[in-house]
């Protein structure tokens, strides 16, 4: 919805050695780990990134199309495609010690439909049934959720730990064919999944039971990605010019109109720090009574897709300083 498509698939060569220059694609998203974050591109371009000398590598094309989803684990990247034309969808592991070959490039001797979509660098492929819509780290292994089918939870090695049926709200049966789980977070022995719609499900990690669910109240539009820190709450990023915040999922969450959607949060100081649509924006909560002290935004000139660190990746495939709002009451963490 964001992201401008590019008319190439072969793989090219990035021609940086750090954050200082474009990564030669257009992202999509940020998937982030320890020590590796993968920038993911429309096009299906998958570019690591080491973090800390923020040294990046050479652009990858591990699937024949842009990943829906992925996330980090034990030292590996888990992502997955799906493919609308085939009606299957794919799930792979993928080393970040090692260079990835692309999809579509066979050995001699190699043949299979899997093999035409992924790349024969994976360490496992898994064939689905249904589309993967969000991933969680959770310790070691992995829980993701599957287009209307169901919850489950894998190790580092593909192996079922469990499963659970996919949530049901009977106050969004309406909406049930066009709502989608849209992020799951992970908390001591708790799994959280949010759904476009504003529901939320809570899911025992060491049972793979349903513990409770519930609509999160007064949301003046659809949910496009909610993140949770203990120190700084909920934020619930909404399609609109709108985000929420709430202290916890069953109080009344408190809505700061913004420029454009929020695409992209990290925790800082007592709130959020957030880029979206042409905008920089921060929150902090005042330490006595918890209430929102200030919040302020800066434009800039083009999308912020994703945050690492202080550097904002824009839709265009650059890097960018982040736009602190000038006021006194602000502090950097």
């Amino acid at each position: 919805m964001y992201s401008i498509p590019q008319p190439h698939l072969q793989a090219v060569e990035h021609v940086g050695n750090d954050m200082n220059s474009g990564i030669g694609f257009n992202p999509i998203r940020i998937d982030k780990g320890e020590k590796y974050s993968l920038a993911i591109g429309s096009d299906g371009e998958v570019l690591k990134i080491s973090n800390g000398d923020s040294q990046v590598h050479d652009i990858a094309y591990p699937f024949s199309g842009a990943s829906s989803c992925g996330a980090i684990i034990s030292g590996r990247w888990v992502g997955s495609w799906a493919n609308g034309e085939i009606r299957k969808a794919f799930m792979s592991s993928f080393s970040l010690g090692e260079m990835w070959s692309d999809a579509g490039i066979q050995s001699e001797g190699q043949d299979g439909e899997q093999t035409r979509h992924v790349s024969n660098s994976a360490i496992w492929t898994r064939e689905l049934q249904s589309e993967p819509v969000a991933m969680c780290k959770v310790g070691e292994c992995l829980a993701f959720a599957c287009l209307r089918t169901g919850i489950y939870m894998i190790d580092s090695e593909a192996r079922e730990i469990w499963r659970s049926p996919y949530p049901v709200w009977r106050e969004l049966e309406d909406l049930a064919r066009m709502d989608s789980i849209v992020s799951m977070i992970h908390m001591g022995d708790e799994l959280y999944c949010f759904t476009s719609s504003g529901g939320f499900s809570i899911i025992s990690v060491s049972r793979g039971i349903e513990k409770s669910n519930g609509i999160l109240p007064n949301l003046p539009g659809r949910v496009h990605r909610v993140m949770h820190n203990e120190d700084c709450g909920w934020i619930i990023m909404l399609h609109g010019r709108n985000v929420a915040f709430l202290s916890d999922l069953f109080t009344k969450p408190e809505i700061v109109n913004v420029p454009g959607p929020v695409l992209d949060a990290v925790p800082f100081s007592r709130g959020w720090k957030w880029t979206g649509w042409r905008h920089d924006g921060m929150m902090q909560r005042e330490v006595s009574s918890g209430r929102i002290l200030v919040s302020r935004t800066c434009s800039r000139d083009e999308i912020g897709v994703s945050l690492l660190g202080d550097k904002v990746l824009t839709n265009s495939g650059l890097w960018g300083a982040f736009s602190y709002p000038i006021d006194s009451n602000l502090e950097r963490q």
